[in-house]
């Protein structure tokens, strides 16, 4: 996608093979293959020795590799430095893609449900590996966050979730529309009814297929988080104006009106959707040590 288009969808902004024995040091490339026979490419950074924890960082909206993403693996250390770290490519996405031209295969099969499913198949090989210790912490940023959001309930080792600017308070058509230019605002509803009428791969509005549109439409991520039984951290700033602050708003009033009580919601004043605060300050690094020591206070399970 183009960096416009990134920065409109950033508000949202699992036949298995079984994988080779990862690296000890650096991310290990592996793959499995869909039922339809296609590939997920993902990567194993694990720790130098013993049982671990595994990290799973979800990126947001884009088809770049993973592997073009350094800020991952920077907040992944910053969070838990203990544990080995997974990343997913997306649908049609081969490792070391740029990201500046989609492929035909990506505009067809990435969704979001795809990518749930995605995760969960690789968590199934990697529960063959006797290195980790079955504890799985989530955690999603942007697009990537909606993807945590649905995923948590379905993997029990879930231990805990954080999801870091994503929209996943109002349905993802509503949430999104609310950051577009008025143009594109005002032909929103006719393009979700002609994706929702033929989900193809080969049109494309807003920078995401019709096939993906159909998909997340009338998707609400926080309903599915308000059903995980793991720990939920949900970040957000005033600022954001990729995911407005009323969709985090109303995933956090979903949460708290379904009764959970191992839920945290943290609003940070005039922050954007980077962290970034009024004076320009990049405050990723704090936002990712206080969600850091969040994380430490949950008991063992």
């Amino acid at each position: 996608m183009t960096m416009p288009i990134r920065m409109m969808l950033a508000a949202l902004a699992l036949g298995c093979a079984a994988p080779s024995a990862a690296q000890e040091q650096g991310p290990a490339p592996l793959a499995v293959e869909r039922t339809d026979g296609s590939t997920i490419h993902y990567y194993l950074e694990r720790r130098p020795r013993g049982r671990q924890p595994l990290l799973l960082m979800l990126q947001g909206s884009g088809c770049d590799s993973v592997t073009r993403n350094a800020r991952l693996g920077w907040t992944a250390g910053l969070l838990a430095p203990r544990s080995a770290v997974l990343t997913i490519d997306k649908y049609g996405v081969a490792p070391g893609d740029e990201g500046e031209h989609c492929s035909p295969e990506f505009r067809r099969g990435n969704t979001l449900r795809q990518r749930v499913l995605d995760a969960l198949q690789v968590v199934a090989a990697l529960r063959r590996e006797r290195w980790w210790d079955g504890e799985l912490i989530l955690f999603g940023g942007s697009e990537g966050g909606a993807v945590a959001a649905m995923l948590g309930p379905l993997v029990p080792e879930t231990r805990a979730v954080i999801i870091w600017s994503s929209g996943i308070g109002l349905p993802i058509g509503d949430m999104i529309r609310q950051a577009l230019p008025p143009p594109m605002q005002a032909e929103a509803e006719r393009i979700f009814a002609e994706a929702r009428a033929n989900p193809t791969g080969e049109r494309q509005w807003a920078g995401a297929s019709y096939r993906w549109w159909a998909d997340a439409i009338d998707l609400v991520p926080a309903r599915s988080l308000a059903q995980t039984p793991a720990p939920v951290l949900l970040i957000h700033g005033t600022r954001d104006d990729s995911a407005v602050i009323a969709s985090a708003r109303a995933a956090r009033d979903l949460v708290v009106a379904s009764g959970k009580t191992d839920f945290v919601y943290r609003e940070y004043e005039g922050y954007d959707h980077f962290m970034v605060d009024p004076a320009g300050v990049d405050r990723r690094a704090e936002v990712a040590a206080a969600a850091a020591s969040w994380l430490r206070s949950l008991p063992r399970r």
